[in-house]
C-alpha cells in the first residue's frame, strides 16, 4: 500500500489534515501546543474516482471498492531535528518509511494557536523543513562513506564506485538541491546509479508535495509563487473549514450546499499518482467494481499479482478494454465486435483506465 507522510513544523495543522483526509471523527490528538502528536498516526483514505460509480451503474454491481492510500501523521519537526532537537532521529526514521512526503505549511494566522517560530512565515517554514531533511541526508551519507572506507581493501571496485556516487550526492545537497530534483539527471546520465541510491533510503530522494493550510486565499499567494519557482507540487486546503463542515449534521450540510463546496480530493490524488508514477486499472462485474493502484511500468502478470499471488503464478492471459472506449460504447459485446476488447499476454503493460479480466490456469 502507498504511504504518504504528513510532515511539517508543530502546530501547522497536520493532525487536523489527517483527520479530514481519513474522515476520522476523534479530535483527541488535535492540540494547539508542540508535539501533541508523538507516535505517528495511521489512517486509510479511499481514492475518489468518478469512474467507479459509472461502471457500477452499468454493471449493476452489488459492491464498489476503491483503491486506497495510507496517510501517516508524523510528529512535528523543529529547527535542529537532524542534530536531535525535538523528536530528532525518531521523527526522521518515520519519514524514511513513507513513499511520498507531504509538507504541510501553515499560512493561516490565529493567535490562539502557538507557532513554534513565534510568527507565521510560510517560506521560512518551508526552508526549515527542507534544510532538516538535507542535513539528515548529509549525515547518512557521511556514515555510509566511513563504512565504505573500511571496506576499500576487501571490495575496492564497489567501494570506489559508491564513494563516487556519495560524493556527487553530497556536493549537490550542500548546494541545497534535493535528490528528487537530481533524479531525472541521474537517470539520463548514470542510470546504473539509481538502484544503489535507492538502497540508501535518503529522505530528499522521495517525491514531495506542499499542502498550504490557509484560512483566506490571500495567505497562500507567496507560497504558491515559491512552489512554482522551486518546481514543487502545490495544493491549497482550508483544513479548519473542511473539518467544520465534516462535523455538520446531514441536514446542516444540505443548507450549506449552495455556499460551500468541499475540496476536490481527486485533484490531490491525481497529483500523488503523477509524483509516484502510478496508474489505476479496474475489474468490473455484477458482484463488484474495484479499482487498483499499480506502478506505470507494471505488466499484466504483475498487476494480476496485486489481486492474488496465485493469479500471478497461474496467469494465462487477460481480456482488456479501456474505460474511454467503454464510455463511448458501454456494452462489452459491442466493444468486442468493434475490436476494442483485446486478448493480452503476461508482458502487456496495463494502461491507465484499463478494465481487466484476468484468466489463469490450474
Amino acid at each position: 500500500m502507498i504511504k504518504i507522510g504528513l510532515v511539517g513544523l508543530p502546530n501547522v495543522g497536520k493532525s487536523s489534515l489527517f483527520r479530514f483526509l481519513t474522515q476520522k471523527k476523534s479530535k483527541e490528538d488535535i492540540k494547539n501546543y508542540p508535539f501533541a502528536t508523538i507516535k505517528p498516526g495511521h489512517g486509510i483514505m479511499p481514492i475518489p474516482d468518478f469512474r467507479l460509480e459509472k461502471l457500477a451503474q452499468s454493471f449493476q454491481s452489488s459492491k464498489i471498492t476503491p483503491s486506497v492510500i495510507e496517510w501517516v501523521d508524523i510528529a512535528g519537526l523543529v529547527k535542529g531535528a537532524a542534530q536531535g532537537f525535538g523528536l530528532g532521529n525518531e521523527f526522521l526514521s518515520h519519514i524514511r518509511e513513507v513513499d511520498l512526503i507531504c509538507h504541510v505549511v501553515r499560512c493561516f494566522v490565529d493567535s490562539k494557536v502557538e507557532h513554534v517560530e513565534k510568527n507565521v512565515n510560510p517560506l521560512r517554514d518551508c526552508e526549515i523543513i527542507q534544510s532538516e531533511l538535507i542535513l539528515a541526508d548529509l549525515q547518512q551519507i557521511e556514515r555510509k562513506k566511513q563504512k565504505l572506507q573500511l571496506l576499500q581493501k576487501k571490495q575496492p571496485e564497489q567501494a570506489e564506485k559508491e564513494l563516487k556516487i556519495l560524493t556527487y550526492l553530497e556536493q549537490n545537497l550542500i548546494n541545497s538541491s534535493t535528490l528528487h530534483q537530481l533524479k531525472s539527471t541521474i537517470e539520463q546520465k548514470n542510470p546504473e546509479w539509481i538502484p544503489i541510491i535507492k538502497s540508501y533510503n535518503l529522505l530528499t530522494i522521495k517525491p514531495a508535495i506542499i499542502i498550504a493550510n490557509y484560512s483566506q486565499e490571500a495567505e497562500i499567494k507567496e507560497l504558491e509563487n515559491y512552489a512554482k519557482i522551486q518546481k514543487k507540487c502545490f495544493f491549497p486546503l482550508s483544513v479548519q473549514a473542511e473539518n467544520d463542515y465534516l462535523d455538520l449534521s446531514a441536514e446542516k450540510k444540505k443548507e450549506f450546499e449552495t455556499i460551500w463546496q468541499t475540496a476536490n480530493l481527486s485533484l490531490l490524488t491525481e497529483k500523488i499518482k503523477e509524483l509516484l508514477n502510478l496508474k489505476v486499472f479496474f475489474m468490473a462485474g455484477p458482484k463488484e467494481v474495484k479499482s487498483w493502484l499499480a506502478s506505470k511500468g507494471m505488466n499484466a502478470k504483475n498487476c494480476a499479482g496485486l489481486i492474488h499471488s496465485d493469479i500471478e503464478k497461474r496467469f494465462n492471459h487477460a481480456r482488456i478494454y479501456n474505460y474511454q472506449d467503454w464510455l463511448v460504447c458501454p456494452n462489452e459485446k459491442q466493444l468486442n465486435e468493434l475490436g476494442k476488447v483485446r486478448t493480452e499476454g503476461a508482458q502487456y503493460i496495463i494502461q491507465e483506465g484499463d478494465i481487466c479480466h484476468f484468466l489463469f490456469g490450474k
